[in-house]
């Protein structure tokens, strides 16, 4: 990105969001200027990639980025205050982030350290009083979320699963007095899961299982008897009502879905069959029948996708026609042979028609070098029809300089060469100045 498209990215407002390859533009040249110790000019940068990315929270890795790139610049500038404002920042967005300590400093990593420890203390404090916050309120759902999610990182936790498993245990004890079961297991075994050594849940946990048992065997013949009668609508009705008990119920729903399963193959057999005899109203009528039979739309789509597509019948083949066809001549056209090699273009000329450039990317001993003396490097390049270049040869500088030079050249897009032939290739030769 040349520095004029910069000086328009910072003018951006902020209401408006920078394209995607503008802000990845944007990141590499912020870290080009801190290898060059531009650190002021990478802050200035960053701070805006940094405001924009604000209303963009789906792009985690260019906002930790940039929040890393922010804490690089500000230990440049001599800012350890500033530099780990960003760096909790960042472990604020991923907690999990690490710095590799063979890319960074012992200095920037201890700080790294120091920020995350700061962020992680400032999480579990935060979640310790959302934990207090739900205890309040009761809410025992929003209780094990949290301990779910934030257990393994803050130790502290530990003392509230005592007490959210009595919590959980009054709600399943709530449910199972009320006749729901399937709550009522779910709660007590979450309870126990907290704390093993819950006698009274342990206990209701047998009490709640058997009855709920005791249930889904009734509801399991009540099914079967429906299901055999070729009753589909009511045993329709009853695995519905199973499938909404989730978990709990999945045995007898897993009979019923191997039954359902068992009688819709050969109806999706028939249909098959029906179709390669050409016999549209067997067909009709199985998928009339499938409709019948299946507990909800969704039902074994998996077996109901063998069901092969069915063409309609061909129409009768028109009668045909001989059609007599006069032979046609064609006038003379004087063809020009066509132009052989590239037209020769001065580098001047060509870089008249570059359309994209891509800038050199050097190592850092190289950027060093340049600040300090000055090269000339004279590039021999040919452009195809495309407008697409291919360096021939680069002179005037080390191997390292010109095979960055020969990447970042090949990469530019120019202009296509055209003349009353069509598009040319052209060979030009332009030189390049490298340094102070």
């Amino acid at each position: 990105m040349s520095p004029l498209v910069f000086a328009a990215f910072l003018a951006i407002q902020g209401s408006q969001p920078a394209p995607q390859d503008e802000i990845k533009d944007a990141l590499a040249r912020a870290e080009s200027l801190y290898f060059e110790a531009r650190f002021n000019d990478s802050v200035q940068l960053l701070a805006r990639v940094n405001d924009v990315l604000k209303a963009q929270p789906e792009r985690l890795p260019e906002r930790t980025n940039t929040k890393l790139q922010l804490a690089l610049a500000n230990v440049g500038l001599n800012n350890p205050a500033a530099a780990k404002s960003f760096l909790m920042e960042l472990f604020a967005l991923d907690p999990d982030f690490n710095l590799d300590a063979q890319q960074f400093s012992p200095k920037i990593v201890a700080l790294a350290n120091d920020a995350k420890t700061e962020q992680s203390k400032i999480r579990c404090q935060m979640a310790g009083e959302d934990g207090r916050r739900n205890l309040a309120a009761g809410d025992s759902a929003a209780l094990l979320a949290l301990l779910q999610s934030m257990r393994a990182r803050c130790a502290e936790l530990a003392a509230m699963e005592p007490i959210v498993a009595d919590l959980l245990y009054k709600q399943g004890l709530n449910d199972y007095k009320q006749g729901d079961l399937a709550s009522a297991v779910q709660n007590f075994h979450n309870a126990i899961k907290l704390a093993p050594k819950h006698e009274m849940a342990a206990q209701y946990l047998d009490l709640a299982e058997n009855k709920l048992q005791v249930a889904q065997d009734r509801v399991l013949l009540d099914w079967q008897k429906s299901f055999d009668a070729q009753q589909f609508k009511q045993a329709g009705a009853i695995y519905r009502q199973v499938a909404s008990f989730g978990n709990s119920a999945a045995k007898p729903l897993d009979h019923m879905t191997a039954e359902y399963r068992q009688i819709l193959i050969p109806l999706v057999e028939d249909v098959n069959r029906a179709c390669s005899s050409n016999d549209a109203p067997k067909m009709d009528a199985v998928r009339t029948r499938i409709s019948e039979i299946l507990p909800e739309p969704s039902f074994g789509e998996d077996i109901r996708s063998r069901i092969v597509p069915c063409p309609p019948p061909e129409p009768p083949a028109p009668p045909k026609v001989v059609a007599v066809v006069e032979p046609k001549i064609e006038p003379l056209v004087e063809v020009k042979p066509a132009p052989k090699g590239c037209v020769p273009m001065p580098g001047a000329l060509a870089l008249a028609r570059l359309k994209s450039r891509v800038e050199p990317e050097f190592p850092a001993a190289a950027r060093t070098f340049f600040q300090n003396s000055q090269m000339m490097v004279t590039i021999k390049a040919r452009i195809d029809e495309s407008g697409t270049p291919v360096v021939i040869d680069a002179t005037g500088a080390n191997v390292i300089i010109t095979n960055s030079l020969r990447s970042a050249v090949e990469k530019w897009r120019f202009i296509p060469m055209v003349d009353e032939s069509g598009p040319r290739c052209a060979t030009t030769e332009f030189q390049m100045t490298l340094g102070r």
